[in-house]
């Protein structure tokens, strides 16, 4: 089961500036704290997973090394959600930015002058990271077999699709265009995030609209793994077709029917993934 995020974290360690790029480094992330905490050094369970992590098929192992795949215990959050495994996910990326003199744009009537920003974005590769937590006794005798890891793994394989990697960089990485206020208001006391310089008041935008990107991914990614749970019947069902299945997940035809917010990248996105090789990645957790 993969369930939806409980906070979201999003940091930029640059200074703005006007001229050159400017570097940021951000996580959004799924991951609940709670799950952080839950998981020591001293858990016991530790040397049980790096046993399984050695024994894994080489299938398995590629999505463990692509996804980032760490195991953990949380009892608790199991509990509370009648669960015996869960999946998070996280997307990891550094990117940075750079703009040219914004441009004014006339005023209507009665109305203060605007600028016009034009802001081009280069991401970085991106990381995809995964959390999959079991039950402290869960020990089956042959886990790569088991159907509770077969579930969890293709949770693994959604976010980890060869088709969302290209998803993420082509949709974080399109150019920026807004508006802004040409001044910031006069009151000089104001608590107001557009009284700030216009530098500031740029990178304060720009990082706005990486963050709703990013919602909107997580929107997309998360809608296909509810889809695939309830089709697995949370797990109790194997899914056999799994070409059928999988084919169109994050196609174009899929991102359109899910009203996805930022259609100006599907042309360009469509043409990237089209000799992507999605079967081939989902037949690594395929069930023997």
């Amino acid at each position: 089961m993969m369930l939806p995020g409980l906070f979201r974290f999003l940091k930029c360690l640059a200074q703005t500036q006007l001229a050159g790029w400017i570097r940021c480094s951000c996580l959004t992330s799924i991951l609940p704290l709670l799950c952080i905490q839950a998981c020591s050094a001293q858990d016991p369970s530790k040397e049980r997973f790096a046993q399984w992590i050695e024994q894994a098929p080489p299938g398995i192992k590629r999505l463990i090394d692509i996804g980032q795949v760490a195991f953990d215990t949380n009892d608790p959050l199991l509990a509370a959600n009648q669960k015996q495994g869960l999946t998070r996910f996280q997307f990891e990326y550094q990117y940075r930015y750079r703009f040219n003199e914004p441009v004014s744009l006339s005023p209507n009537i009665g109305q203060s002058q605007n600028l016009l920003v034009s802001v081009n974005i280069q991401v970085s590769e991106v990381k995809l990271l995964h959390q999959v937590i079991l039950k402290t006794d869960y020990q089956p005798e042959k886990p790569w077999t088991s159907r509770l890891l077969q579930h969890e793994f293709d949770h693994v394989s959604i976010s980890t699709d060869p088709r969302l990697r290209v998803l993420l960089k082509k949709c974080l990485g399109a150019p920026l265009r807004f508006e802004i206020p040409a001044q910031p208001p006069t009151d000089p006391l104001a608590q107001d995030p557009s009284a700030l310089p216009l530098d500031k008041r740029i990178a304060r935008k720009v990082q706005e609209s990486m963050d709703q990107r990013v919602k909107e991914l997580e929107r997309i990614t998360q809608a296909l793994n509810d889809r695939f749970d309830r089709e697995s019947a949370q797990g109790t069902e194997s899914i056999t077709a799994r070409d059928s299945f999988f084919s169109d997940f994050f196609t174009r035809d899929q991102l359109q029917k899910s009203e996805f917010k930022f259609p100006e990248i599907l042309d360009d996105y469509a043409k990237s993934i089209a000799k992507a090789d999605w079967q081939e990645h989902y037949r690594w957790n395929a069930p023997p």
